[in-house]
Order: structure tokens, then sequence, then C-alpha cells
């Protein structure tokens, strides 16, 4: 399949325009992202707005005056409430405390005013992502791999939802094929969370490598994490802020998300387990170092 790169900005809509024009479907998937975004507060609006809300307000306006048949916006789960009870439906409060997460909850603010102007338009909100190419969350996770000892609230008994890659696309996908997917919220997630001990438990298998663990109560690992943040962002960059108030309360509980609506109207069903992901990351990986 033939593919054209027009390399812009955010702000220049006739780059934008050039780029839609002729498009059946629009995917909008930019972010200024990093492992740790969803975790950091105080950062200010300004360092999302450009692909949130500025290149997301071009595309909604090239979408529309080309008539395309479908625009796909990747948010996030990071708009729900820090509170909200797992599994996590569409419907739970919508109360980000990251600015990036308040970035993507206002850009689909934005989705859903050129949907009821008549713009056919999706929003998914993935968890985290991870697979071949990931530039965020597995190359953080293996620094993190090489530690010799990793303390874990609770012992990582937590249940915590991860999504391949391959997976998510297959659900971006399905929205644009389905007329019952227009004008909805979908979680894009695994809907098989797991222990994150045990995840652990598989990276060592695979790679015969993973930090030694032990459990501390959520007031010992605050008490850690205030001691050791910047050793976290020196060793693993990005995973540091998992150290942060937000970090340690999402880490001390279970955090997994529904999926059920997206099972019912698009029949999505996710093919790759964490295990089987982390193989094909790992053998894309060596694969690209032998080349």
């Amino acid at each position: 399949m033939p593919v054209e790169i027009v390399t812009a900005n955010a702000t220049d809509r006739a780059a934008i325009r050039q780029a839609v024009a002729g498009s059946h479907w629009v995917f909008h998937l930019a972010s200024d992202f990093d492992a740790g975004s969803a975790f950091r507060t105080g950062e200010g609006l300004e360092k999302y707005n450009e692909a949130d809300l500025h290149l997301t307000e071009g595309l909604l306006l090239a979408s529309q005056e080309a008539s395309v048949r479908r625009l796909v916006y990747a948010s996030s789960v990071s708009v729900y409430s820090l509170n909200a009870a797992s599994p996590i439906a569409e419907s739970a409060p919508l109360d980000p405390v990251s600015d990036y997460g308040r970035s993507k909850l206002a850009a689909e603010g934005r989705v859903r005013a050129y949907q009821q102007q008549g713009l056919p338009t999706v929003i998914l909100r993935p968890c985290i992502i991870y697979g071949p190419r990931d530039r965020h969350f597995l190359p953080a996770a293996m620094r993190l791999a090489q530690l010799p000892l990793l303390p874990l609230i609770d012992g990582g008994r937590n249940l915590i939802d991860l999504v391949y890659a391959g997976d998510g696309a297959e659900l971006m996908w399905k929205a644009t094929q389905s007329d019952a997917a227009v004008g909805k919220v979908y979680n894009a997630a695994s809907g098989a969370p797991r222990p994150l001990r045990e995840l652990l438990g598989d990276y060592r298998q695979l790679t015969g490598r993973a930090p030694r663990t032990c459990a501390m109560s959520a007031g010992a690992f605050e008490r850690f994490a205030r001691l050791t943040h910047r050793y976290w962002g020196r060793y693993a960059p990005g995973l540091e802020s998992l150290l942060s108030p937000v970090g340690v309360s999402y880490m001390g509980r279970d955090v997994y998300y529904d999926v059920s609506r997206a099972r019912s109207d698009l029949d999505y069903a996710p093919q790759v387990n964490f295990k089987q992901g982390v193989a094909l990351t790992l053998a894309y990986v060596g694969n690209r170092a032998a080349a």
C-alpha cells in the first residue's frame, strides 16, 4: 500500500487539508506523550495544546470539509477520575488529575462538537499500550528490569490493564466499519487485567531477568518514593512519575477497564496476551538490532 508522508506543524491548516483530502477515514493518534505523562501534575496545558487541541481542531475542520466517512480520535483513560472504581466503564466520572488528561478531555469536547455538526466521529480511550515500535512504556520497563530490587505496594497484587498495539489498532479499524460506533466512546483495553507481580513473572520467564521484588505498605512506599524519585528518573526515565502522589495511588489499587461496549458493538476480541505481546516485541527489537 503506497504511503504519502506530509510533514507540517499542528497549526498549518493548509498542510492538514492536503493530508486529509481524498481520505475516507482519519485516525488521530498524535499527542505530546511519554511514559509518565498521565501521572504528572502542574505542567500546564501549554505543553499539550499543540497536539491535543490545535491539531485536533485542524483535523476536525479538514475532515468536515473533505466529508470523510469517519474520524477516530485516540483520547486516553487519563480522562477518568483517579477514584473511579474498576472495572472503569466509559460512563465513569471524568475528572483528570494530570494536564495531559485535561488536554485530552478538552479535545474530546471538540470532537463531540463536530459530531453534533454532522461529522461522523468515534472516541477511543486507550490504556497502557505496548508492542513493537513502542517508544515509551516498554523501553522504560526494560530499564526498570535491570534494577536489583523493586519494592511494590502489597507485593504487586494490584490488577493493571495493558493492551497490545495490534489489538488497539484492530479496534480503531473496527470503529470505522460499524455505524453503531458513530458518536460513541470506547475503552481500548485488554479486557483481561493481571496482577503486576504476574506480569513481572512473565517478563522473567521470557528474558531470564527481572528485579527481585519486596512488598511494602502504601505508607512505606510513599516514603520510599520521596527518597528515590531522582534515582528512578536516572535509570528509568518517564517511570519516575510513578513515584508521584498520583502514581503511588495508581500503584496501590486495581485499575482496569470495561470493554463490554466494544465487545457488543464492534465484536472486539483482543488476541494477544501480555506474555505473547512482550515476546513479539522482544523479537522485533532483536531483529532491528541484527539488521
